[in-house]
């Protein structure tokens, strides 16, 4: 049953259910931005596709510098300039970056290190070398030349990269589909006056944020009632609506909380419920054919914790992720922290320069601490003190 797992068995669990990426779809690369690639791209040009110049100067042939003291600038050759001249024993040609380097030339000058006057040029007292500042056919990749390997994360700068070598469209992982229900009789939408017992909902527009910031639009948001037939009713028929379907609050033991059962008769798998954590420690995963379930507990605090410790993970490993639980780093802790039992801990943080500082207010239905933070720190193992300087696990969010 995988019930009250440790940490790393539930990312164990996760990571198995990675075994098969969302579909591949065909996009244009100026809207692939966070994609993921479903195939490798490979230079269908070298790049640079002609020898040009690196510099604006002077080119001419390095033997006829040794052999000559003077040389005749004859010619002017742009960038972008397709019709070159060819240069003859003694000449030269002003030359501008980026323009290709013409016939009879193996060197380009900086404009600043030689004299010119009445187009006739002569060398001041440098050291030039034959190929200086020459940038050679397929330098930077040949025809064929492996350029993005399939899973790589598209960034801004890949894309520049891919946008040289003329590609125009990128076979990439979609994302996947996402559902979100929210429980609680308590809970009251925005712009309505709360009454006594009443607080506002927060955590269907928390995930949605966190969604859209992995460029993923949710499919629905909707708010249920702590009522056991409308609570299975609703999880029933959505489940075949999404690929992940994310629920918040109902997932504890109390009289009122009804989606652990609404799930199992629903015939949902269930893969772990309950991890040694704190906070989130009621954190459900299922799966019902290739349709995947996270209830997340009703706290703003840890719903939003356990979404970027798990869900997050899991919809980049959809996505093409292959590593999904590696993107952690170690800091310095800059005040002490009293580990009070065996539970791993996740504690708001902010970062800075390789050292964490642990903010108030931790508390799970606390979110004016993730108002400020920048990463969770992870804490785990034996009860005991934390000192100050110690090396922790640090996530950035």
């Amino acid at each position: 049953m995988n019930e009250f797992i440790t940490v790393n068995e539930s990312r164990t669990i996760i990571s198995k259910e990675i075994n098969k990426k969302c579909p591949i779809h065909e996009i244009y690369l100026s809207d692939s931005l966070h994609s993921y690639l479903a195939k490798p791209v490979y230079a269908p040009i070298d790049v640079p596709n002609f020898t040009n110049s690196a510099m604006d100067g002077y080119a001419f042939s390095y033997q006829d510098m040794v052999d000559k003291n003077e040389l005749t600038v004859k010619y002017v050759i742009q960038a972008g300039q397709t019709e070159l001249p060819t240069l003859n024993r003694g000449e030269a040609a002003r030359i501008f970056t980026g323009a290709m380097i013409p016939t009879g030339a193996d060197m380009v000058v900086v404009q600043e290190k030689v004299k010119v006057e009445k187009n006739i040029l002569s060398f001041q007292e440098e050291k030039y070398n034959k190929g200086d500042n020459i940038r050679q056919q397929g330098s930077q990749s040949k025809i064929g030349d492996l350029l993005a390997a399939e899973n790589t994360l598209i960034t801004p700068s890949i894309i520049g990269m891919l946008a040289g070598y003329g590609i125009e469209k990128v076979n990439v992982f979609s994302s996947p589909k996402i559902g979100i229900i929210v429980t609680g009789n308590e809970l009251v939408t925005a712009g309505i006056p709360l009454k006594k017992g009443q607080i506002y909902e927060s955590n269907s527009i928390t995930l949605q944020s966190a969604l859209k910031e992995m460029d993923i639009q949710v499919e629905f948001m909707l708010k249920v009632s702590d009522d056991k037939e409308k609570t299975f009713q609703e999880i029933q028929t959505r489940i075949p609506e999404v690929d992940i379907l994310l629920l918040t609050g109902g997932i504890s033991v109390g009289d009122y909380d009804y989606v652990k059962e609404s799930l199992e008769k629903a015939e949902v798998n269930q893969l772990f419920y309950k991890i040694q954590q704190k906070p989130g420690k009621p954190l459900y995963f299922g799966k019902k054919k290739q349709h995947y379930v996270f209830a997340l507990p009703g706290n703003p605090a840890s719903a939003l914790t356990c979404f970027y410790q798990y869900v997050h993970p899991f919809i980049r490993g959809l996505k093409g992720e292959n590593n999904i639980f590696d993107f952690y780093e170690e800091a310095r802790l800059l005040t002490n922290f009293n580990k009070k039992n065996k539970l791993t801990h996740f504690l708001k943080g902010y970062l800075k320069n390789g050292e964490v500082i642990l903010l108030s207010s931790q508390e799970s239905y606390k979110m004016n601490s993730f108002s400020t933070a920048n990463c969770i720190v992870e804490i785990s193992g034996e009860e005991r003190m934390i000192h100050q300087g110690e090396k922790v696990t640090v996530w950035r969010i």
